[in-house]
């Protein structure tokens, strides 16, 4: 049996999920079986999805589960295809380590707020963001890494999504 080692991040977006939703479940039974809303569960849930989207992001950078125009990649000969994806990835990471920069600023910014029902200092909430994206970073880095010292990886999972290759099936 192939069994894929899955990065933190996998763990820790399934925690943030399962964590929101017992969360959300808990508000809900309160609030129509006791009869009695409890005023931190919106606000918990609503931070747990943040912290899961942006900690999600990196994890779907592994998965190569991020959108991407696929008709002008199939449109691009093989022989340079591997160098736009490889240039693609180094525009994505520049991007990433910018917002990742902008998010700790503005995290920082956000020290002498507070949530309205927690009381939890807004710098923990928007922390989340730098974080995902300074994962996804990595992620990309290490990519970038493999796919100069295999160009033609990026290529070949490339023409097995799209079922060219043998033995695969779309």
């Amino acid at each position: 049996m192939n069994k894929k080692k899955r990065p933190i991040e996998a763990y820790l977006s399934f925690f943030l999920l399962l964590s929101m939703t017992i969360v959300m479940f808990i508000g809900f039974v309160f609030r129509y079986v006791f009869n009695a809303s409890l005023s931190w569960s919106e606000e918990l849930s609503r931070y747990l999805f943040i912290w899961f989207i942006f900690i999600s992001m990196s994890y779907a950078v592994t998965e190569r589960a991020h959108i991407r125009v696929e008709a002008l990649n199939r449109l691009i000969p093989l022989e340079i295809r591997k160098y736009v994806n490889i240039f693609g990835k180094c525009i994505w990471l520049v991007f990433s380590l910018f917002v990742s920069y902008l998010g700790v600023t503005y995290a920082m910014t956000m020290s002498s707020s507070v949530s309205a029902a927690l009381k939890l200092p807004m710098s923990v909430v928007y922390f989340g963001i730098p974080l995902g994206y300074a994962l996804m970073s990595v992620r990309l880095f290490v990519q970038i890494i493999q796919a100069f010292k295999d160009p033609y990886l990026e290529v070949a999972n490339d023409l097995a999504e799209e079922g060219y290759i043998e033995g695969e099936e779309k």
